[in-house]
């Protein structure tokens, strides 16, 4: 037997839905317990399954007896029923908000009065636990067809008429405002509404689109202007011209993909670009009310939803759909061999989604591996957004660090980090300044760089810029030893304001050094890349690092220069793996279409295949300090350090064939370490980096 509630020595009755529907909540509760028989589950010989609903029907009593006696239930159930149906039935109220909110997005959907009732009934069992429990006792394993028979008996259709209005091709449907499955057991699981979207319905609303609070929302205005994505200005004007004319004439099936590396300021992009054409962007939601992950059917459903009320929208909105890595999934982690018909089904499914979409429709991913190759040729323009490039990212440090004292030259120097993305500056700037009101003390540019560094460290990034050539010693033309007259190369590179060089000859001799001296007399920024930063164990990306590689000197109109460029222009001969001639091959792709400065800088000359010297406007060797540039260095050396130079130390010197600028640079880096007291001290430690050189230990020993 079931015990009864008791408060005050009183069975308390189970809070409902407001008063207004009270009599049609007991009306369709009384014909599912007797016209469909489900009193017979909830109540036969001495149990009760559901207290609840007798209470709700008035029979709480039956509950307070010794014993239960389910035959006097079902009794007086019957004759309540009896009693119902020799009056007119009550009819669902028109009057109420939930009504009114109905009744709008009927108007705006175009759903019949059908339609309207089905919906009606199901936010009402959403509210309504008694009915909630008698809907669903009904029989396990309900397909369409005989669901639509039960709803037509209870709302007073034609079962027909609610099979088209549960039909695919029905609005309830396609709008998403329910989704029908035959596979679920109880009867609400057959018939889903939007998490959310039942209790927003119960509620007057201002602005009605916050009904749909929890499936899309207007995007809040963008931090960012075009001027920001400099580097995609092409993108940007036949973006805005294709929109504008898309949203005008109302062209269906208007997608735009754009995918990159987390942070990289896609949403932003999408806000600006929205503004810049004078049209609203409301999002498709990607987190529920209680803060956890929208699942990928429901943010499917929301789109579609979005598409309906939004398309009456008379300023014309655009969708924003963010985070597609899991909705694209074909599968959902299923076998694709064993689920064959349900991939192929769900590949159909979105592809048909993405050709008849109503209102023009941005695609956020931070990866292309989700997606299948047919998804994607079904996007009219596709985006690739990675970390801007070094001026867009120095804008953007400008903007994001206004309210922070941080020098120019920091900000200049931090604008190097190539990884350095929108998102991570904007949330480092935000713990600053906060932290700057309770800590006046703070150094603002050491916890800048502790909280950009800790992120980026996180995310598996370098902490600080990398790709820099720092010189020790003032770079001069006149103390390098080339093979042709460099002052008139860096002449012919200005005025022309392109080519390909490759730098070879031994270490330290200023290869490296001459690119940065290049950029800063060509007033260019300076793209510096070593073996490491492009060489990766995945197929392919090698490769497709290349490309960038000279894709980001092109945007960012810079100097390129391959340090250890010998890695990926090696012989092809000597090749014994494919994907060591793919890279070559990459390469030398990647150099014939470069429109710019590209520096190559090799200490091994003679490895590099023959094709690529070829391509190479001008090969000029850096060799060894001649005695009388070692001489000027020297004293340039002293006199900085006021040391006194002597013709002695200028014979000493002379003997030195091996001397380099990297030389005198490793040794002013010492001098901060261990002070040079004399010239001879300066003398001496010359001579020992001369001798840690391969040419250097082959002419101690004799050879």
């Amino acid at each position: 037997m079931t015990k009864a509630k008791v408060l005050s020595g009183k069975y308390v009755r189970t809070p409902t839905i407001y008063d207004d529907y009270r009599d049609i909540a007991q009306c369709w509760m009384l014909q599912i317990l007797i016209k469909l028989g489900v009193h017979s589950v909830l109540f036969y010989g001495h149990r009760c399954m559901d207290g609840d609903v007798l209470f709700e029907l008035g029979l709480g009593h039956l509950l307070e007896m010794d014993e239960f006696n389910g035959n006097e239930a079902k009794a007086a159930l019957q004759k309540q029923y009896d009693d119902l149906s020799a009056s007119p039935l009550p009819v669902i109220p028109s009057k109420t908000q939930l009504a009114k909110n109905i009744a709008w997005i009927a108007k705006k959907v175009g759903l019949n009065e059908t339609e309207q009732d089905i919906l009606h009934f199901r936010v009402i069992v959403s509210r309504h636990l008694a009915l909630k429990t008698c809907i669903d006792n009904i029989a396990n394993g309900l397909d369409l067809l005989m669901t639509s028979h039960v709803l037509g008996r209870l709302l007073g259709h034609n079962a027909a008429d609610v099979e088209r209005a549960l039909n695919s091709g029905g609005r309830l449907i396609r709008t998403g405002l329910i989704y029908f499955s035959s596979d679920m057991e109880d009867f609400t699981k057959k018939m889903t509404l939007l998490p959310g979207f039942a209790d927003n319905l119960f509620v007057k609303h201002e602005n009605l689109y916050s009904l749909f609070e929890n499936n899309f929302s207007q995007a809040a205005p963008s931090r960012l202007t075009a001027a920001d994505y400099s580097h995609l200005v092409e993108d940007i004007a036949l973006l805005k011209n294709y929109l504008t004319d898309a949203l005008e004439i109302k062209r269906k099936g208007v997608n735009v993909l754009i995918y990159g590396t987390p942070g990289s300021g896609k949403t932003e992009f999408v806000k600006m670009l929205s503004e810049e054409i004078g049209h609203p962007l409301f999002e498709v939601v990607s987190e529920n009310a209680a803060g956890g992950p929208v699942c990928r059917a429901n943010r499917f459903r929301s789109f579609r939803l979005s598409q309906h009320i939004l398309d009456c929208n008379q300023a014309k909105p655009l969708i924003l759909f963010d985070e597609i890595e899991d909705v694209f999934k074909v599968s959902d982690g299923d076998d694709e061999e064993t689920n064959h018909g349900k991939t192929i089904g769900m590949k159909a499914w979105i592809n048909k989604l993405l050709e008849g979409n109503q209102i023009p429709s941005f695609w956020l991913s931070n990866n292309l591996r989700c997606l299948d190759k047919a998804f994607i040729r079904r996007f009219d323009y596709v985006i690739e957004m990675n970390t801007p490039p070094r001026s867009v990212r120095s804008k953007i440090l400008d903007q994001y660090l206004g309210g922070i004292e941080v020098s120019s030259s920091w900000k200049a120097n931090m604008a190097e980090h190539e990884y350095l993305n929108p998102a991570v500056i904007e949330r480092a700037a935000k713990v600053i300044e906060i932290a700057k009101q309770r800590m006046p003390e703070i150094q603002p540019e050491k916890a800048l760089e502790r909280t950009l560094g800790n992120t980026l460290e996180a995310m598996g990034l370098p902490r600080s810029p990398r790709h820099s050539v720092s010189n020790v010693t003032h770079y001069r033309l006149d103390i390098l030893n080339t093979d042709c007259n460099i002052k008139e190369l860096s002449e012919g590179l200005r005025l022309h304001g392109e080519g390909r060089l490759c730098l070879y000859g031994p270490p330290g001799t200023g290869k490296s050094a001459f690119g940065k001296y290049l950029a800063e007399a060509l007033d260019r920024p300076l793209i510096l890349r070593r073996a490491s930063d492009i060489l990766s164990p995945y197929l392919g990306l090698t490769e497709r690092n290349m490309a960038d590689m000279f894709i980001e000197a092109a945007q960012e109109n810079a100097v390129l220069l391959l340090d250890e460029a010998d890695s990926f222009l090696r012989d092809r001969n000597g090749a014994t793996r494919n994907w060591e001639v793919s890279e070559v091959n990459e390469m030398l792709t990647q150099m014939e279409s470069f429109n710019g400065i590209f520096i190559a800088a090799t200490n091994l000359m003679s490895t590099l295949d023959a094709a690529a010297l070829r391509r190479f406007d001008m090969k000029v060797k850096f060799d060894y300090l001649k005695p009388e540039q070692a001489w000027q260095m020297f004293q340039d050396f002293t006199t900085k350090h006021q040391l006194v130079a002597t013709e002695e130390n200028r014979a000493q010197l002379c003997k030195e064939h091996l001397l380099t600028p990297g030389d005198f640079a490793n040794v002013e880096r010492q001098s901060r370490l261990s002070s040079i007291k004399s010239a001879q001290n300066l003398i001496e430690k010359l001579k020992a980096e001369c001798r840690v050189k391969p040419e250097g230990t082959k002419q101690a020993i004799g050879f």
